[in-house]
């Protein structure tokens, strides 16, 4: 038995707590926007996690640790490609991670893929009862669903608490010098974030340099200003107690089609304001969340914004090599 539904209709939290009650197998996708996520449920357990966002493939999990380098990782692929030996393996046999540490890295993707899911209020999800992959998982790597809607439960929580402190991911900082110790290693995630911070860098621009989902940025951000090191501060005279979404609809044209979304977003585009034009068209999916034009819209002005802060704030020496775009990286293919 199939079931399908909307996120604003059955919130993730009591989607996943019904499916670990149930002690469920079968396939749970996600769909948001350009987003997919795709979990394998075996008796009430995670053990495989797929998405389409390269910010939670396998290889970027193992950079963002330190575990390889970049370069090291493409060859890895590189052989991969030649031999067909799945790349957890050229890793370990390489010697360059251990099998406990490619476990580990496997567990934290399951975890990380099924929580930011938790954050999200819009969507499509699809579970398909009983239905197993062709391929089943040999890793022997699980998470309990359980488990996971206690941390997905505290992690929206805990999201909903730093909002009310960095409301939006265009805010900058100001550091407070003499509160910080005098002995950061400018080279940890702290030194990184506190001399982007300096250099009038915004959470965007922080969570493109790490290559990290947004909760983990934000969380260690959100850390600096509890501590006194960093404030948040005004963004070209916008004040940051007030919402920043682009409130295009109101009473007097409530109920506009997705035209009216695209025509402005068309507009600021046009001015490359690509900040804007994804509060207009996350307006319009909150209005039409399945609107395919808006979907296709959306990740268009996000890859804007990306290259838009790539050119402006990184150097080509600080971005990261991405093995795969727009293809589902799943554990399953990685050991």
């Amino acid at each position: 038995m199939g079931l399908q539904g909307t996120i604003d209709t059955l919130p993730v939290t009591e989607l996943v707590r019904w499916l670990a009650q149930s002690n469920a197998t079968g396939i749970l996708t996600f769909k948001q926007a350009a987003k997919t996520k795709r979990l394998t449920v075996e008796k009430g357990k995670v053990v495989n996690a797929a998405s389409t966002d390269p910010r939670e493939f396998f290889g970027q999990f193992l950079i963002n640790f330190g575990m390889v380098t970049e370069d090291q990782l493409q060859k890895a692929f590189e052989t991969q490609q030649e031999t067909k030996v799945l790349i957890g393996k050229i890793l370990v046999m390489t010697g360059m991670v251990s099998e406990e540490q490619v476990l580990r890295m496997l567990q934290l993707k399951i975890r990380e893929t099924v929580l930011d899911v938790f954050l999200w209020d819009h969507g499509l999800f699809d579970f398909q009862d009983g239905l197993i992959p062709d391929d089943p998982s040999v890793v022997p790597i699980s998470v309990a669903l359980k488990v996971l809607y206690q941390e997905g439960v505290n992690r929206r929580k805990s999201h909903c608490e730093i909002r009310k402190s960095i409301p939006t991911n265009v805010c900058q900082f100001a550091c407070l010098e003499d509160a910080m110790p005098k002995d950061i290693d400018p080279r940890s995630a702290n030194g990184v974030m506190l001399e982007m911070a300096r250099e009038g860098g915004s959470v965007a621009d922080i969570i493109l340099r790490f290559h990290s989902l947004d909760y983990p940025i934000l969380r260690n951000l959100f850390d600096l200003v509890q501590k006194g090191w960093l404030s948040v501060i005004e963004i070209d005279g916008v004040d940051l107690a007030e919402d920043l979404e682009v409130p295009i609809v109101d009473e007097s044209n409530a109920g506009a089609g997705p035209d009216l979304y695209l025509q402005a977003t068309q507009q600021a585009i046009k001015t490359r304001d690509f900040e804007k034009a994804i509060a207009v068209l996350r307006q319009g999916l909150g209005e039409h969340p399945y609107d395919p034009d808006l979907c296709q819209a959306l990740e268009m002005a996000e890859k804007g914004l990306t290259e838009k802060l790539k050119s402006e704030t990184l150097g080509d020496d600080r971005v990261p090599f991405l093995m795969q775009e727009n293809v589902l990286s799943s554990s399953r293919n990685w050991t």
